[in-house]
């Protein structure tokens, strides 16, 4: 039996984008109609709560884009057939939390752009 390929970097081209326009839609608007999501709050417990609830709202709309788009980032890894409620699941949990981890590998390649041009500059 064939197995299907592996794209790694359609996986990943797919996945930034759903987590780009996840983090959009809930910083600029979930957010702005609920000011206590985008508040910050002193105390540790209630901001955990503030945390996990933007975390689930993003995990919403990241399997909502999903299921209506019909976006099945698993086949990219080789798990074709693994259905729509399968898939919008997955990109719900992977917009969620994947939208932190490409915020801090696109600060990780600024940085290193940033230091390479001051050596540039300095010889």
């Amino acid at each position: 039996m064939p197995q299907a390929g592996v794209d790694v970097t359609g996986f990943l081209t797919t996945m930034a984008a759903l987590s780009a326009s996840v983090q959009t839609l809930v910083e600029h608007v979930v957010k702005k109609h609920w000011a206590w999501l985008d508040n910050p709050h002193p105390d540790k417990q209630t901001d955990n709560r503030r945390q996990t609830a933007v975390h689930a709202i993003a995990f919403a709309v990241g399997g909502g884009l999903a299921w209506t788009t019909g976006l099945e980032p698993l086949h990219f890894l080789g798990l074709a057939g693994s259905g729509v409620a399968v898939n919008s699941l997955a990109a719900g949990v992977l917009a969620s939390y994947g939208g932190s981890l490409f915020d801090e590998g696109l600060g990780a390649i600024r940085a290193f752009k940033k230091q390479q041009e001051s050596v540039r500059g300095a010889a």
